[in-house]
């Protein structure tokens, strides 16, 4: 059935418009608007309540398409047909869309001629970058791919192998793919592992990608006992982030990632400092290192001895908790309860304050307020960056709480963005709502930060292209245009 209510699209779609105008249409029916009644009621007519679904469906039939995948299938084809070569290949490498790579590879001699160069993040070749995709695999390997050639980064190269699953490394090794003592580790083979170590001792010691060494990449308790029987040690550092193989195992919540080798590794005897006891839940330790130093509550990840110290990146905490954590918020956040109230016996009134409006607790935080109502004014510009930090974070609930507190938005926060760029980069419609219902939202939109000389909607763009490709970047980028004059 066609719908009376046709319409056109236009010479550029954007599924973007479409899926808002989907949206729209919905909340104008539930809102009884006679218009949009009539048009479910052309297309569905026995449709009493609609669900969003059915309000896309509508829409497709109101420009001539039998389905919404109809419609949607139509909009990317000629996005995509608009695209250069170049650009479709960029786009089908960012969604791992094995079957269009290989159409590409097939049209264009050019692409297959830098196969191996090293095109992607962290000096990598097609093939480091995608190891984990067994579909590219398998196109990158059709094509000429290297199997051995490891990215170009300065503190260590990653081989493809690194990660690899067990899929994909079988494909890789028949291809003529040579693990090293990381490789074993990363794929838990410890029968090839033993039979390494037992031609060469020293490869336990072996630097891979990042300057890891093999313990850093161990995955089961069989390897760690191993590459410690072997002489590994339990407490080296990589080369690029400075940090410890159960450092490297955290995963931003508690069991995710590797988080029980991690615990095993401390058990072995590594050592742990605030942060890992803090995600671990090692109560007692603790306890013995805030009676030292109670000032450990000021630590900050992603700063200080924590922060980068060039050549060197970031401590590996930085991606493996996140950036701006506390000791107390990592507790917090690995659901580290006991540990918790034990740090809050140590904690200021201030850190206790803080940590309940990055929580996004209302209650808690206004309640100190009132006891202490100078807490804000004493902050200093290191303590206001936490609300680009929860923007970062995606965190409506604290961006809003620590907004209305008078946390300043402007401070500089991931890369020198505000709290704005934060949100708009991670493509968190909510964070950018709450920030623009400010009064003060149009001065937020024209900042630059200082280290890109961009805008908000100049990182919601990037983030569109680099960041997480299922936050709603078009939302966020729509909610910043609304504050035009």
């Amino acid at each position: 059935m066609s719908s009376p209510f046709a319409r056109s699209l236009p010479s550029r779609p954007d599924l973007a418009q479409q899926k808002k105008q989907a949206k729209e249409l919905l909340q104008s029916f539930a809102s009884g608007d006679a218009e949009a009644r009539a048009r479910v009621r052309a297309v569905l007519p026995d449709k009493q309540q609609i669900a969003l679904a059915d309000a896309q469906f509508v829409l497709a039939r109101e420009y001539g398409f039998a389905s919404w995948a109809a419609l949607r299938q139509h909009i990317e084809s000629k996005v995509e047909a608009s695209r250069s070569p170049l650009d479709r290949m960029h786009h089908a490498f960012a969604r791992r869309d094995a079957a269009s790579v290989r159409k590409l590879f097939e049209k264009h001699p050019e692409f297959r001629a830098r196969i191996n160069d090293p095109l992607f993040p962290f000096d990598s070749p097609a093939l480091v970058a995608t190891a984990g995709d067994p579909a590219m695999v398998d196109v990158l390997l059709d094509f000429g791919a290297d199997p051995n050639r490891r990215s170009g980064w300065w503190a260590g190269g990653f081989h493809p192998l690194y990660s690899a699953t067990e899929a994909t490394a079988d494909r890789l090794i028949a291809a003529g793919a040579i693990p090293d003592a990381c490789a074993a580790a990363h794929l838990d083979r410890p029968e090839l592992l033993a039979r390494m170590i037992a031609e060469d001792p020293t490869r336990v010691h072996e630097r891979g990608g990042d300057g890891q060494m093999p313990l850093h990449f161990a995955r089961s308790r069989a390897v760690v006992d191993m590459l410690l029987a072997a002489g590994a040690d339990i407490d080296a550092r990589d080369v690029d982030h400075r940090s410890t193989a159960a450092e490297w195992m955290l995963d931003h919540t508690r069991g995710s990632g590797r988080f029980e080798i991690a615990r095993y590794l401390v058990e072995r005897g590594a050592s742990a400092d605030i942060f890992l006891a803090a995600a671990l839940g090692l109560d007692d330790r603790v306890r013995a290192m805030l009676d030292a130093k109670p000032k450990l509550l000021d630590l900050r990840t992603g700063q200080g001895d924590y922060g980068e110290k060039p050549p060197s990146s970031y401590r590996i905490y930085f991606w493996t908790i996140g950036d701006g954590r506390s000791p107390l918020d990592v507790a917090a956040q690995f659901d580290q309860q006991e540990t918790l109230q034990t740090m809050l016996e140590f904690a200021s009134p201030f850190q206790k304050f803080l940590l309940a409006a990055r929580r996004g607790d209302e209650a808690q935080a206004k309640s100190m307020l009132r006891e202490s109502p100078g807490l804000i004014k004493s902050m200093k510009q290191a303590d206001h960056r936490a609300i680009s930090d929860a923007a970062w974070q995606g965190n409506a609930r604290a961006v809003a709480l620590m907004s209305e507190l008078g946390f300043d938005p402007r401070t500089p926060g991931e890369d020198s963005g505000t709290a704005l760029h934060c949100a708009a980069w991670q493509g968190s419609v909510d964070t950018v709502a709450v920030l623009l219902r400010r009064p003060d939202a149009r001065s937020l939109v024209q900042i630059r930060d200082a280290h890109y000389k961009a805008t908000p909607l100049g990182w919601c763009f990037h983030g569109s292209q680099n960041g997480n490709p299922r936050h709603d970047h078009a939302g966020a980028s729509r909610g910043r245009r609304s504050t035009r004059p």
